[in-house]
């Protein structure tokens, strides 16, 4: 089945490079104005916002668009349990790692935290967690963890709703046997699809300001008007994946066209939506005027960079070469530890008074190949080791740190 092979080698090289921008999105922070609540503030530039103003929109959505398209073929190879528990293993014990130990100790000595000795400052963090459902302008309980929590939760209902209609997909036709969707088809299909998306934003921003983050307990934070985008993005890949949308070459027309409508529809956004960056009171001031083609810009640019990002993809990036086999088999790992580094380097160039590019650029590449480094050779080669160190630093910290 050529189709699958081939969408499974530039997906996987797309995911990685989200997870790239993931780190240039957080290496950036501490120089940027649009985010307060960063645990260090550094000289700005105007660059630094206007990368995370635009990162912000697709990197999160293009990974759930990813994560569903490689859902169902995994579902298919094992029973619903088997998936589950292979869920859980990956992705949730990772997870109370990151959030409940490697955070506290990363964080404990951070400019804005004052609580002392460290078993204190912990049980403060574990009851910074809302035990209900609440409302707030920002979140930093979970750090850039909420994204493992929220996609664990997809999984689940994803193989809840799989477990109850199974005749329904064992039924399908197989991908050899499948018409390929004609290049029209799939961009009406897309179009549609962008105008949904627009429409489920729109109604969440009239309703919820747009900064706000949904806890749900301990285990769930997201966005509330994100959320619309990552539900649609995970179940088209899923559609994708079942028509065997993107096989051929041409479907999607040229990739140039959709970078350059890609570019105009960014400089659109970033134009319309100057009014929300750095307003945490979430667009709630804004007018329905201003509201809707900053809804349509935002729900059509993410679409864009997703069928540019394929189209390239697909033509140019159908391949897995050394580099692209080292970053995407490493690429969980480096999101899992790029933000420890990120602080660090950040915090120790808080007095070196060089160019605050410079140092962006600084924390990126070094952040970049120490989480490497540690993801390839520590975690990839000892992930068992590793985490019981961390659990026994963790304690000793708990017992012996001022």
């Amino acid at each position: 089945m050529a189709g699958a092979s081939v969408r499974i080698f530039f997906l996987d090289n797309i995911r990685y490079l989200m997870i790239l921008f993931v780190v240039v999105y957080h290496s950036v922070a501490a120089y940027a104005t649009v985010v307060p609540w960063w645990f260090y503030h550094d000289a700005s530039f105007f660059a630094a916002n206007i990368t995370r103003e635009l990162l912000d929109v697709f990197i999160m959505p293009v990974l759930f668009f990813v994560s569903g398209y490689f859902v169902l073929p995994s579902l298919q190879k094992r029973t619903v349990w088997e998936f589950l528990v292979d869920k859980a293993r990956r992705l949730l014990i990772p997870w109370v790692l990151a959030v409940l130990i490697i955070t506290p100790l990363l964080f404990y000595d951070t400019p804005n935290q004052n609580i002392k000795p460290f078993w204190n400052y912990w049980l403060s963090f574990m009851k910074g967690f809302p035990t209900q459902i609440n409302f707030l302008p920002h979140s930093l309980t979970q750090g850039p963890y909420w994204f493992i929590s929220l996609l664990f939760a997809f999984f689940v209902i994803f193989a809840l709703i799989y477990a109850v209609t199974r005749r329904r997909w064992s039924g399908a036709i197989a991908p050899a046997e499948r018409k390929e969707a004609s290049g029209r088809s799939v961009l009406v299909g897309l179009a549609l699809f962008g105008f949904l998306t627009f429409v489920g934003y729109f109604v969440g921003l009239l309703l919820v300001p747009d900064t706000s983050w949904l806890t749900l307990g301990m285990f769930l934070e997201f966005q509330p008007t994100r959320l619309v985008f990552l539900v649609c993005y995970f179940a088209l890949g899923v559609y994708v994946q079942s028509r065997q949308w993107f096989a051929s070459v041409g479907s999607l027309g040229n990739p140039a066209l959709w970078g350059a409508i890609s570019v105009a529809l960014g400089i659109a956004y970033l134009v319309v939506g100057q009014p929300l960056f750095g307003d945490l009171a979430g667009m709630t001031g804004l007018s329905v005027g201003l509201l809707l083609p900053l809804a349509l810009v935002r729900s059509f640019l993410i679409l864009s960079v997703l069928v540019a990002l394929v189209s390239v993809g697909v033509r140019y990036w159908n391949r897995s070469n050394r580099i692209d086999q080292e970053l995407s088999g490493t690429s969980y790992n480096i999101y899992l530890t790029h933000v420890w580094f990120v602080v660090l380097i950040q915090g120790a160039l808080l007095e070196w008074l060089g160019s605050s590019a410079v140092k962006a650029m600084i924390v990126f590449l070094v952040t970049l190949a120490l989480s490497f480094a540690v993801s390839k050779w520590v975690i990839g080669k000892h992930g068992r080791a590793t985490a019981a160190v961390l659990i026994a630093l963790f304690i000793f910290c708990l017992v012996v740190r001022p």
